[in-house]
């Protein structure tokens, strides 16, 4: 996240949920930057939006999907970021 975002300013929040969608697992990231001049560079910049007042976009993750996985779900993922 620092790598992607770090650039239009720091990250004040940000919350993860997983999921599974179409045998892929997903990160759901929800987050807000310091200023929303920089929060409407980043939505710009990356063609992401915003829902519920958060900036938010999907990433795939590339990690192997095990059987237990297997079939839509979600969980918050716990977050050592800040």
């Amino acid at each position: 996240m620092h790598e992607l975002c770090g650039q239009f300013g720091r990250i004040t929040r940000l919350d993860i949920l997983t999921a599974m969608h179409e045998g892929t697992k997903q990160a759901i990231c929800f987050m807000r930057m310091e200023r929303p001049e920089q929060e409407q560079t980043l939505m710009k910049t990356l063609g992401v939006g915003r829902f519920g007042g958060e900036v938010v976009f999907v990433l795939d993750l590339n990690v192997p999907v095990t059987a237990e996985e297997d079939g839509p779900s979600s969980q918050w993922a716990e977050s050592n970021f800040f």
